[in-house]
Parts: C-alpha cells; structure tokens; sequence
C-alpha cells in the first residue's frame, strides 16, 4: 500500500484478510493430506501426484511468506519500511487536500485556539465517525482526512498551523499544515524523531522514527 490508501487499511488487511488466506491454506494442506493418507493404495500415479501438488503449492506459499517476514530483503518486499511508505503517503495527501481551503480556515483561528496540544478524535468513537469538539469550528476539507490526533499550534512566525496524526504503539505518522512561509524542518533520524518531505511551501509529511 505504500502510504497511498487509508492508513486503517493495513488494519483490515492483518486482522482480516491474512487470516482468512491462513486458514484456506491449511485446510488445503490439511484436506489434501488426509486424502493422501487415506487413499494412497487406492489412487493411481496420476492422482498421487495432483493430491501432492496440491498440498505442496499451499506449503510453499506459507514459506516464502514467512522467509519473506524474517528476512533483510524479504522485509523489504512484505514491509516497504518508512521511506517508501511517506513517499506514496504524500500522493495521498497531495490528491485529497485542499490546501488553499485549509490555509483559509487557519486565519480564523485566534492565538487562543492555538494550543499545540494533540486532541484525540478518534479512540472514542472507532470504528465509527470521529468526534471533533466543539471548541473550534472544524472545516470539511480537514474531516475529510479522518486522523486520529489534531493539533493546532503556531509557528516560528506566529501564525496558526495544524498537524494531523494517524497511527498507535507501533508508529505514527502525518501531515502539518501552515502558511507559505512557515520554515520545514529538516528530517531528525534520532530515535523519535521524524523523517519529512515537503509537499509544498508551508506543507510536509511526516513519519516518526523508533
């Protein structure tokens, strides 16, 4: 996926669909070996041979995944590793936001509304509808994105920015958000630190380092 869809999508994929797949897999092997066992003397050449076939193609699936989890280049294949993953997550981000709309609704904001703490949106109400508060007027072209953290915050400058955050315990990563002249850190690959891209002036993705 690379970045590119829903970042809860890697959710559905783990939890969902690898088990499924699993255990369609197994009961192919464990099916097919009981035939075998069952009926050796009674099959002919032929069909020894497709029943082996057909347990042998789950097994070697299974291992290659598995070779390819545990491995340095296998988890380069099965896991792009963070790079890739801001790389096709800025695509994302630069097909569905409306930076102008975004930037228009920042210069409503008073210092006030500038707290720069994260505000979780989403742990109470997931799977369902985020719960935005009430405090500050949220505009579409933000609750479009669906994060599980909101920031509002102000930058060197002064002005008001907001970064969006998505992730749990095994990471974290996201966009800011601010006026054209605000400053785009470099990337700090420190433990805990982030490594950024720029989107466009004022505008960077982001992807926290452990």
């Amino acid at each position: 996926m690379c970045g590119r869809f829903s970042p809860y999508l890697i959710f559905a994929v783990v939890w969902f669909v690898y088990p499924v797949i699993a255990g369609w897999l197994l009961l192919f092997i464990v099916v097919g070996s009981r035939r075998l066992l069952l009926d050796w003397k009674r099959c002919t050449r032929r069909k020894r041979l497709i029943t082996i076939v057909q347990i042998g193609i789950p097994i070697v699936f299974i291992a290659s995944f598995a070779i390819a989890v545990v491995t340095p280049i296998g988890t380069c294949i099965a896991q792009p590793g963070y790079k890739p993953y801001t790389y096709g997550f800025r695509e994302r981000i630069r097909s569905k936001a409306d930076i102008d709309a975004i930037r228009d609704w920042l210069r409503t904001l008073s210092r006030e509304d500038c707290t720069g703490q994260d505000i979780d949106i989403l742990s109470d109400s997931f799977p369902f509808k985020s719960q935005w508060p009430e405090s500050i007027d949220w505009p579409k072209s933000l609750k479009a994105f669906n994060p599980h953290y909101v920031r509002v915050d102000l930058d060197e400058n002064g002005n008001p920015k907001v970064r969006l955050t998505w992730g749990g315990a095994l990471a974290h990563w996201g966009v800011e958000i601010g006026m054209e002249d605000m400053d785009i850190p470099p990337s700090d690959f420190s433990r805990w630190g982030e490594y950024r891209l720029s989107l466009e002036r004022g505008v960077y993705v982001w992807y926290e380092l452990q």
